[in-house]
């Protein structure tokens, strides 16, 4: 497949496409406490555990990227529920291989449990360079996540290498929406794990700005250790990835 010649990343750089979602914060570094995830417990039918890394009988048995295949990892805890106040909500993933290994990707987001209704499914390429790509859900009425209700996303990756009749490499999410409160855009710009998916989206937009801010970088660093995300800690943004069927 002939892929356009084109250039979005910038390699080694804190730069990440991300549509911000708070004003960041570029305050000095204070002493904090470390954070830890306090989540409101599971709803009766919360779903199964987040597949955040590559596995679980969704790839074919030989996938074909590259050995660092076990490193991709969307960047969300595996238990739920995993947070957004808003409608149209970020996902970032860290990616450890460049455009050229991966001839697509797919990305769905469907309504849960059933997950017969999708509200928004598109192809995409990778950026040039390995690092922490983003995923925004456009902003269009039907694609937007209601209050309450729980989706499931998956992000599905084609191998240049790949036989191309299904996916090698698959993550899968689930995400909640809840309602904005104060109390919710507080523990957001502090970059609490509470309200997950907005809270990491505005410390990686507050890095895009001001990528030696020492209080941002620390709770990147936080953040992801939460997760156990080590290889992302210290990689670049890269950016969105670029969709084709917008």
């Amino acid at each position: 497949m002939m892929r356009p010649n084109f250039l979005v990343a910038i390699a080694g750089a804190f730069v990440i496409g991300l549509p911000p979602l708070l004003e960041a914060s570029t305050s000095a570094y204070t002493q904090r406490p470390a954070i830890e995830i306090s989540q409101p417990p599971p709803p009766p039918n919360a779903p199964p555990p987040n597949g955040t890394r590559p596995g679980g009988g969704l790839e074919p048995e030989n996938p074909a990227c590259s050995a660092l295949n076990d490193d991709l990892q969307a960047l969300i805890p595996i238990e739920n529920p995993v947070l957004t106040t808003t409608a149209y909500p970020t996902i970032l993933f860290y990616v450890p291989f460049g455009a050229e290994e991966v001839e697509y990707g797919e990305f769905s987001l469907l309504l849960w449990p059933n997950e017969e209704m999708r509200l928004y499914r598109t192809r995409f390429l990778l950026p040039e360079s390995p690092g922490v790509v983003s995923v925004t859900i456009p902003e269009i009425p039907t694609n937007a996540l209601a209050e309450g209700q729980i989706y499931r996303w998956y992000f599905q990756l084609y191998c240049a290498e790949g036989n191309g009749t299904q996916p090698d490499l698959t993550l899968h999410g689930a995400i909640q929406r809840v309602a904005s409160t104060p109390e919710r855009t507080q523990q957001i710009q502090m970059g609490s794990p509470n309200i997950w998916y907005d809270a990491l989206t505005h410390v990686a937009n507050g890095l895009q700005t001001s990528p030696q801010d020492n209080q941002l970088q620390a709770q990147w660093q936080e953040l992801l250790a939460l997760i156990e995300a080590d290889a992302a800690a210290d990689a670049a943004f890269v950016g969105p990835v670029l969709m084709l069927d917008e």
